[in-house]
């Protein structure tokens, strides 16, 4: 999802052959997760009872999916953080919006044709301004007009005051709700500031932790999210407010530190076998196209596969089917469709000597 999404070595789509193989892991990562994350939206997890031991296991990968949204701001901060208020970094959000209206656009004429006449004209306009048919667009969009500001900051500061200013951000971003006696709640939304400087952290001291202790924390925290969920919901079904919120769920405490483990996992991996460093190259350069056309292909293979499953549990082995189908189909079209747009804007010449 998003234009980190677009890589951001050069403020353009990156196609050299020296890509580093890690950040395009991460971002391929994430981008599966984004698919499986709708799985949970599409089969009615959130309607079903939270008991036994299926309903444990989905409840522990939707919260590991759930990393998606912050692994893409770590990525803009290790990306971006040269980014300054010039030509350059605005262009570098034309494509996105070119994809962003002419995918939205699509998706509303499909989903009127899939379940009745749901935009007219007028919901079509209204839908693509405040953001509803793709949200993360108009979230990154507020990062992105931050962005040369924020790295003005992040480099003003030394690194005691870099330290603190993570810590704080810690604090107004990530404790509540689930130590919401002590944490006040009022700056919650800004989680995206938060993992874009742990982004810039990382590319500039380039951390790299034991992984065999990644990867232990990061199994603890998930299956310990899991047993919260399920022994302390307060009506049966999955509780929004029990270590997240609604409206703040990507900022909270136990998904930030599972973000983290992910990011230190594999940002770094240098090399891999065969031609997998070309497939995640691939998919990292169309991730954003990928985050939009799933949706669409989500309401396609869900809208059938309803017709077999009643229940969140029944339609648990689903999840390998349905997943890497949509994924699959999203980014084959993302791949076409980024190629018709390239065409075209270099027809236009929009890019040329910027």
């Amino acid at each position: 999802m998003e234009a980190e999404l677009v890589n951001e070595e050069n403020g353009t789509r990156d196609r050299s052959a020296a890509r580093q193989c890690g950040p395009d892991l991460v971002r391929t990562i994430a981008c599966v997760f984004v698919v499986g994350a709708h799985f949970y939206l599409n089969i009615g997890y959130y309607n079903e009872p939270m008991n036994g031991p299926k309903m444990f296991v989905m409840t522990g990968l939707r919260w590991l999916f759930v990393t998606a949204v912050p692994l893409f701001f770590m990525l803009t901060g290790y990306f971006k953080s040269r980014k300054k208020a010039d030509r350059l970094h605005y262009f570098a959000l034309i494509p996105l919006l070119i994809s962003y209206v002419v995918i939205s656009v699509a998706k509303m004429l499909l989903y009127n044709r899939l379940y009745g006449k749901i935009y007219d004209l007028r919901g079509i306009f209204k839908n693509l301004g405040n953001y509803q048919i793709a949200w993360f667009m108009g979230l990154y969009l507020c990062l992105f007009l931050l962005i040369p500001f924020l790295n003005k900051m992040w480099y003003a500061l030394d690194m005691r005051e870099q330290n603190i200013l993570i810590v704080t951000l810690v604090f107004l971003c990530c404790l509540y709700p689930v130590f919401n006696y002590i944490a006040p709640s009022y700056f919650t939304g800004i989680y995206p500031v938060l993992f874009y400087f742990l982004g810039i952290a990382v590319r500039d001291r380039r951390w790299r932790p034991d992984r065999r202790v990644l990867l232990l924390v990061l199994v603890i925290i998930v299956v310990l999210e899991a047993f919260i969920s399920m022994r302390f919901t307060s009506t049966g079904l999955f509780d929004w407010n029990l270590i997240s919120t609604a409206d703040g769920t990507y900022g909270t405490l136990f998904i930030s530190i599972c973000t983290v483990c992910i990011f230190l996992l594999f940002y770094d991996v240098k090399t891999l076998p065969g031609i997998i460093p070309a497939v995640l190259a691939s998919i990292s350069r169309v991730s954003f196209e990928i985050y939009l056309f799933a949706g669409a292909y989500d309401a396609i293979i869900y809208s059938y596969v309803k017709r077999y499953v009643s229940s969140a549990t029944e339609g648990f082995w689903w999840f390998c089917l349905t997943v890497p189908l949509s994924f699959i189909c999203a980014y084959i079209s993302s791949v076409i469709f980024t190629k018709i747009v390239g065409i075209v804007l270099n027809l236009t010449g929009l890019f040329h000597d910027r």
